[in-house]
C-alpha cells in the first residue's frame, strides 16, 4: 500500500512546487492507524510512506531542514508522520517502507552536486537510523522536464542504505533489488518477472518503458 501523504494533500496536486509555506500542513483528523487498520483488513503485508516528495516537505522533523513537519502548525511543531506511521505499521506486523525523492523542488542545495547529495545522504541516514526496520526504501528518478540538471550519486546512496540495513529492498525504475513493472497504469504480465537487460537501465530514464 502506497501512501502519498503531504503538502499536496492540502493543495491538491500530484506535484507541489516546492514553494508551499509548511504552514498549510495541518491535519486535523490524522489516525495512522486507521491506515494501518485498513491495510489489515485488505491483506496489505507492506506499507510505504512518501516521507518527502518532489515538493521538498518532510514529514519527519530532519534537523537538515526546516522545510519539515517542524515549521507546521500540527501538533504545535512537535509532530512526526514518519513516527506514528511506523509505530501503527508494526504494532500490525506490517512491514514499512519510505520514499524519499531525490528531486528536491524546494531546497536550493538541488543542483549543486556535492552539497545536494551530502543533504540527501543525510536525510537518508537519519530515516534509516532513527525509525528501526525498514523493509523497502525507494529512490524515484522522476523530475520535471524544465527541472535543474543535478547528478544524483546512487551508487553512494545504496551503499549506505545496505550498510545501515542490510536487509532493506531498494526501489528504484532501475534496481538494483526491486524495480517497477514498466508502466504506471498498473498492467503486469502473469507471471510478472519484469525479464530486461539490466545494463539498459537507468534510473530516471524515461524512455525505457516496457
Amino acid at each position: 500500500m502506497f501512501l502519498h501523504f503531504g503538502v499536496n494533500t492540502f493543495t491538491d496536486s500530484e506535484w507541489g512546487t516546492g514553494h508551499e509555506s509548511p504552514r498549510i500542513f495541518n491535519p486535523t483528523g490524522l489516525n495512522t492507524d486507521q491506515w494501518a487498520d485498513s491495510a489489515v483488513q485488505a491483506g496489505v503485508s507492506l506499507m510505504i510512506l512518501t516521507a518527502k516528495h518532489h515538493d521538498g516537505f518532510c514529514l519527519w522533523p530532519s534537523k537538515y531542514t526546516n522545510h519539515s513537519v517542524i515549521g507546521s502548525p500540527w501538533k504545535n511543531g512537535h509532530g512526526d508522520v514518519v513516527q506514528e506511521f511506523v509505530n501503527a505499521a508494526k504494532a500490525r506486523g506490517i512491514d514499512v517502507g519510505l520514499y524519499l525523492s531525490p528531486w528536491d523542488r524546494h531546497d536550493s542545495r538541488y543542483g549543486h552536486i556535492k552539497e545536494y547529495n551530502e543533504y540527501y545522504l543525510a536525510q537518508l541516514q537519519e530515516l534509516l537510523n532513527s525509525y528501526g526496520g525498514v523493509r523497502e526504501i525507494w529512490f524515484d528518478g522522476a523530475k520535471g522536464s524544465n527541472a535543474t540538471n543535478m547528478t544524483y550519486y546512487f551508487n553512494d546512496w545504496f551503499s549506505m542504505v545496505k550498510e545501515l540495513q542490510s536487509t532493506i529492498n531498494i526501489f528504484s525504475d532501475a534496481g538494483p533489488d526491486v524495480r517497477w513493472i514498466g508502466n504506471e497504469k498498473g498492467y503486469a504480465g502473469d507471471t510478472c518477472w519484469s525479464t530486461i537487460n539490466a545494463t539498459s537501465l537507468s534510473i530516471g530514464n524515461a524512455s525505457i518503458v516496457k
